[in-house]
């Protein structure tokens, strides 16, 4: 018996990188903004932190906020978001320490997810899970099934979407890994009647 044997890539995860001209001018802003609010909210929230400080999500919608209007003004330049959908963005503040970490997640209820890497060079990677490890189709072991990493820089804005299984690996480093999650709903606006 002769067997003919052939594989088809369908339907690729695309991840958006951003990279922000002039982020080391804010940089330090930034960071003054990230522990500032957790100076007013010391305990946070828990959600896929595995130690480290989580602040509760906040709605994006401000240009006179330095963090929001910097999110505003990237992902409204978004170029595969048509004008004709309204973006509703939902953030929140990371920061870990030496040791912490965020286990593997998705983000339901929305359609994109984010992050924005404050200070995050040499503090780990977020890794990425295929599409098979995603629906458990095939075993861990084979080759083709493992995870993505990208290693970040500062001022790094990742944008990918929700469904998407992702961690954070555990930081090493002997800085604090300070990083914006963010949510997207993507909604169409009613057309005139």
């Amino acid at each position: 018996m002769n067997l003919t044997y052939n594989t088809t890539t369908i339907f690729p995860t695309i991840i958006h990188q951003f990279d922000i001209g002039g982020f080391e001018h804010i940089k330090g802003q930034l960071i003054d903004y990230s522990y500032n609010l957790k100076k007013k909210d010391p305990v946070g929230t828990k959600l896929s932190n595995h130690g480290g400080w989580q602040s509760t999500s906040f709605p994006v919608t401000t240009k006179e906020d330095v963090l929001q209007s910097l999110l505003i003004n990237c992902l409204s330049k978004f170029p595969s978001v048509s004008e004709s959908v309204n973006i509703t963005i939902s953030a929140w503040v990371n920061i870990n320490k030496t040791g912490d970490y965020n286990v593997r997640h998705t983000h339901p209820d929305c359609d994109l997810s984010g992050v924005y890497y404050i200070q995050g060079e040499g503090t780990g990677s977020i890794k990425f899970a295929t599409h098979e490890q995603m629906y458990f189709m095939v075993s861990p072991n084979m080759p083709h099934s493992k995870m993505i990493a990208h290693e970040p820089k500062d001022g790094d804005i990742l944008l990918f979407p929700s469904y998407l299984l992702h961690e954070v690996t555990v930081n090493t480093s002997s800085k604090n890994r300070i990083t914006v999650g963010f949510n997207i709903k993507l909604d169409l606006q009613d057309s005139p009647k």
